[in-house]
């Protein structure tokens, strides 16, 4: 081989490799969310407790602050049954807390559907009630917190969705919306429904009528076996002509109907035991004792999620120590070149419902106690529009940087100084 053609073929490598590292790259960070903390020294045990504004990884809405303060929400406090020396200052280093002493509530709060709150003469729909369980938000079916949904989509007041004639929409959890046609004069629009590929409903849609003409809502039996709405979308306009045939849709909404979940007393998660199930309330608490382990750096799990963390024994006041809740999550960067767009590919989202997390299902659902000298996975979140919505992720107390380049980033170091030794070979 010349030493032109070495050169070339170094200088190819050089880019390739290159271009492999720039694409590889993916930085990750784990993040840890910290409520308050309390020194058991100095706090009395009837003290110890979190709501929406002292633990972060509990369901919070700016828009629903005066339901919060009203007693909405989730909140995880302490309630001494006066078996075991009590946490707090009159035992600062007690470290168990006996069965039923931590207890846990969550209250639902009211919705409205975007379409009611942003249009005017809305009068087909209106509010639907959210309950916040460790930290997501489901809808609560017919205002009932013990038959819930899993709100998988919702498109803020922005957001529009333009689909043209035959093209389908991936929504969410295998649900789609085909436009099939858009009538010669223009002002109507024919779409179905599907979910794995299965037709459930068809509409044909007139812009010509009232706004509530123009909101389209499916309904089918499920939760209570009552017929509840799980799909509702405006249309906001179409147009026809010689070249392309076109609607746009606003305000859509979409629950799991199909997978419901009831909440009954008896129930577990993590933990936790269902002691109240009611229309308006839920109330849980520890269904065995908790040894918290005093020790900075271990960890105390109370679902599959959350924690408590501790500073070492005696780092609080009068021989105490600082105990707080946590819950880590994972925050991945995108990948440069990755994309957003949905299926249609013209003007997208990939907003959720008041802070619901994209995922399959809330994983502390798995109604197992658990163990709590064991480390649980942490969850992922990416930093698109996927993460929260209206609930505002909250800031960080610390994080550590999982961040790598990768294999590629060493190729393209070894190949710089290939191609530099290439055209020093070439001066000789």
């Amino acid at each position: 081989m010349t030493l032109k053609r070495f050169n070339a073929v170094a200088l190819a490598i050089f880019v390739l490799t290159l271009i492999l590292a720039l694409a590889g790259t993916c930085t990750a960070a784990s993040v840890e969310i910290r409520g308050n903390p309390f020194d058991t020294g100095s706090t009395d045990a009837q003290n110890i407790s979190w709501d929406f504004r002292s633990f972060g990884a509990f369901f919070f809405s700016a828009n629903k602050y005066s339901n919060f303060l009203n007693g909405s929400g989730e909140h995880l406090y302490f309630e001494d049954s006066g078996n075991s020396p009590s946490i707090g200052k009159d035992n600062p280093s007690a470290s168990t807390i006996d069965e039923g002493e931590l207890i846990y509530t969550t209250r639902q709060l009211p919705s409205k559907y975007k379409v009611f709150s942003e249009e005017e003469n809305v009068t087909k729909v209106s509010f639907f009630y959210t309950l916040p369980l460790f930290g997501k938000s489901y809808c609560a079916i017919d205002n009932d917190a013990t038959n819930l949904a899993r709100i998988l989509y919702q498109q803020d007041e922005s957001e529009k969705k333009t689909l043209r004639a035959g093209e389908t929409w991936d929504i969410a959890g295998g649900y789609s919306l085909t436009l099939n046609g858009i009538d010669i004069e223009g002002d109507k629009c024919y779409f179905s429904l599907y979910r794995n590929s299965t037709e459930l409903e068809t509409a044909v849609i007139s812009t010509d009528g009232t706004i509530d003409d123009r909101i389209f809502t499916a309904e089918d039996e499920f939760g209570d076996n009552a017929s509840h709405i799980y799909f509702l979308t405006l249309v906001d306009s179409v147009f026809a002509s010689a070249d392309a045939d076109f609607a746009v849709f606003k305000y859509t909404w979409l629950i799991d109907k199909d997978k419901p979940l009831s909440i009954d007393s008896g129930d577990e998660f993590g933990s936790f035991e269902v002691d109240q199930a009611l229309e308006n309330l839920i109330v849980m608490s520890n269904a065995d004792i908790i040894t918290i382990n005093v020790d900075a750096d271990r960890k105390t799990n109370i679902t599959d999620e959350w924690y408590f963390k501790t500073s070492d024994a005696g780092k609080g006041s009068n021989g105490g120590y600082v105990i707080y809740p946590a819950k880590t999550i994972i925050v991945e960067e995108q990948k440069p070149g990755s994309s957003g767009t949905g299926a249609a590919g013209t003007n997208t989202s990939a907003s959720t419902s008041d802070g619901v997390q994209m995922q399959e299902g809330n994983s502390t659902q798995t109604k197992a106690i658990t163990e709590n000298t064991s480390e649980k996975s942490e969850e992922v979140y990416s930093t698109s529009s996927e993460v929260q919505n209206e609930a505002e992720m909250p800031v960080a107390a610390s994080s550590e940087a999982a961040a790598s380049s990768g294999f590629g980033g060493f190729l393209a170091v070894f190949s710089l100084g290939s191609i530099a030794y290439c055209f020093k070979r070439s001066r000789i």
